[in-house]
């Protein structure tokens, strides 16, 4: 990952402009489900992650409450990611069909994955004021993917 991820994925992860989703993922990671009672939840805005210089971008609206607000990664950890890694395992785009936690090994190509929200929004519901100010992320995430991309081409 370059520097410019890496400051932004920093900036992502300290964020607290908004209290009600900080508040709630505080809730979370402390109201756990019983099959995770026995794990740290990550319990802070979860970033995008893969391959920087992708073709392909995956966007979900926000992590879910008990798979990337527990993982720290999206899409790992719930049903939703169970689903996607077998898919993208089956079409050669990840070097396995599962995803448990950050740690895991999962390896993706030519692919990035992230959500808009940063944060999980209490019912799924985000408030247009949360989307607006998490869009700003999201926007930076694909300005630095087509500069990236661009970067390789004319290299």
């Amino acid at each position: 990952m370059n520097i410019k991820f890496k400051k932004l994925n920093k900036t992502i992860v300290k964020c607290k402009k908004c209290p009600r989703l900080t508040n709630f993922i505080k809730k979370i990671s402390l109201e756990k489900r019983k099959q995770n009672f026995n794990e740290k939840y990550w319990g802070k805005p979860v970033t995008g992650f893969g391959d920087v210089n992708a073709r392909l971008m995956i966007i979900g609206l926000a992590p879910a409450a008990h798979g990337g607000t527990r993982t720290g990664r999206a899409f790992t950890g719930d049903k939703s990611g169970n689903f996607l890694f077998k898919s993208l395992f089956s079409v050669k785009i990840s070097n396995q069909a599962f995803s448990e936690n950050k740690d895991d090994g999962l390896k993706l190509k030519s692919t990035y994955i992230t959500n808009i929200l940063k944060c999980v929004p209490p019912g799924d519901k985000p408030m247009n004021k949360e989307l607006s100010q998490c869009s700003n992320y999201f926007i930076k995430e694909i300005d630095y993917l087509k500069k990236n991309k661009s970067d390789c081409n004319t290299r």
